[in-house]
Order: C-alpha cells, then sequence, then structure tokens
C-alpha cells in the first residue's frame, strides 16, 4: 500500500517544486511508473489491436508524467539538501550518475530552505523551544550618543 501511495501523491502534487520528497516516494514512483506504463500498453494493444511495434495511447500517459517526475526530482533533490535547479545536470554526460548518487542518499534530518524533515516522518531537527534568541540590533542613533 505503501507504494501504491507514494505514487498517486506524486500525482497529486504534480504543481509542488518547493517541497520535499523522501526517498521512498521517489523510488516507489519511479518503480510503479513503469509498471503502469506496460499495463496500459497492453491493455490498450489488445482493445485496439495493435501491432508490438506500435504506440498506442498509452504514450499520452508517458509525457503526462515526464512532469510528474519533474516535479519529483526535483523535490527529492530538495531532500538532500540540492536546489532544484541540479536536475539540469542530467543534461551532461554522467550527470545522470550524479543525480542517481543523489537520488539514493537518506533524507537530510535537518530543515533546510525547502523545509524540515517532519514532512517525512522524522522529527524536526530545529525547535523553537532550543534555538538561542538571536541578538538585539542597537540603533545606530544610540551608537552616536
Amino acid at each position: 500500500m505503501k507504494a501504491l501511495k507514494s505514487y498517486l501523491e506524486s500525482w497529486r502534487r504534480y504543481r509542488d517544486f518547493q517541497g520535499r520528497s523522501s526517498r521512498s516516494a521517489y523510488w516507489w514512483a519511479a518503480l510503479i511508473h513503469p509498471i503502469v506504463f506496460v499495463v496500459l500498453g497492453g491493455i490498450f494493444a489488445t482493445i485496439l489491436d495493435l501491432d508490438t511495434d506500435q504506440i498506442g495511447p498509452e504514450i499520452i500517459y508517458f509525457v503526462a508524467y515526464i512532469w510528474v517526475s519533474i516535479a519529483l526530482s526535483v523535490r527529492r533533490l530538495h531532500d538532500v539538501g540540492r536546489s532544484g535547479k541540479w536536475l539540469l545536470i542530467g543534461l551532461i554526460p554522467l550527470g545522470g550518475l550524479v543525480l542517481l548518487y543523489w537520488f539514493i542518499q537518506p533524507s537530510s534530518a535537518e530543515a533546510n530552505d525547502w523545509g524540515d524533515s517532519g514532512a517525512q516522518g522524522h522529527p524536526s531537527a530545529a525547535s523553537s523551544a532550543t534555538e538561542p534568541e538571536p541578538p538585539q540590533q542597537t540603533v545606530v542613533n544610540d551608537i552616536i550618543r
């Protein structure tokens, strides 16, 4: 059930490029996507009597999932403390290996620019009760006097 929940969550958050996604949420969705694609291909091939080398309507699903996959990848990069702009490294040779390394890394336990780790089920590392008070700023007029 966790796999299906992660897959459906990736579709629900297709517009979210700001949050974080855990390692398991990323990999479950990445595992289920090709399974759904192959099943849709089999269903459409049977219904429409397509040959094995013909592309059917499942290509629409594939194109739609590209956007979902980009959003999920950006959130996964956020979870390991990287900016989503690092996804562009996949356009250069061997850049995909760097992305793969980051995608298999565990979630960052501390809060970062994209949220705290509590969204992935971990307790938040930062707590307002334990944080020191910021230093009081002095007014320039007080220093001059």
